[in-house]
């Protein structure tokens, strides 16, 4: 089976379409994110619908429908609320709320070769968590998690990262935070068991055109272009 494994989409519909047509696979999984930031959460949630097979709260996802903090970091607070209140909020509608209703806290995938468990951040913190390298090794050694799964797959902190070649993360394929402006996924091979990381192009001029209609505030807009290019 050939898996993607996409993360924090974050309304950055252009960026999700090309990745999609651009790739072949049998199945996707989504680890979380779906809203804020982005010009077209709305446009995000129904191609999940239509397309992933396992759809993972995040924080972002959580904050839209609760009214919770997300709990960002200091620098991305301003923007996160920013974009929800002026773009989530406002282009959500009753229907995409309820499909986020649906999203997994997290997620036990059979992939036919061993077991994966799907979390937005930390098997230990599923929202807020930071899983790097020295939480990851604290995770790889929980026998709770060696024993019991193939594969941890984590998102939230838009970086890409394999561990052990048991922890991954697909990084961000909406918002990437390298400065590099290209978003990123990772793909599995189930059953040779090999994954790839990889990043790519999309059409961000475009998807900053939408943005910047949405966001009337230029140093908010300013803030969050920085991200894209």
């Amino acid at each position: 089976m050939k898996l993607l494994v996409i993360s924090d989409v974050h309304g950055n519909f252009d960026a999700l379409e090309t990745l999609v047509n651009g790739e072949k696979y049998d199945k996707m999984v989504f680890l979380g994110d779906a809203v804020d930031y982005g010009p077209e959460p709305e446009k995000v949630l129904d191609f999940l619908k239509s397309n992933s097979d396992v759809n993972i709260m995040g924080n972002h996802d959580n904050a839209v429908l609760t009214g919770a903090s997300c709990n960002c970091s200091f620098d991305m607070l301003e923007l996160s609320d920013y974009t929800r209140e002026n773009i989530s909020m406002k282009l959500l509608s009753k229907s995409d709320l309820d499909f986020l209703k649906t999203f997994h806290t997290n997620y036990e995938l059979d992939t036919g070769n061993g077991k994966a468990y799907l979390v937005h951040a930390s098997p230990y913190n599923n929202l807020d968590g930071y899983l790097f390298a020295n939480e990851a090794e604290k995770v790889f050694r929980d026998k709770q998690f060696f024993n019991n799964y193939r594969y941890i797959m984590v998102g939230h902190t838009h970086f890409m990262m394999i561990y052990r070649n048991k922890i991954i993360n697909p990084g961000s394929a909406g918002q990437p935070r390298d400065f590099t402006g290209k978003p990123s996924y990772a793909v599995i091979d189930t059953e040779n068991e090999i994954i790839t990381m990889k990043k790519f192009k999309y059409d961000h001029d475009k998807m900053l055109g939408k943005l910047k209609v949405l966001i009337k505030d230029e140093n908010i807009y300013e803030k969050l272009r920085k991200y894209y290019v």
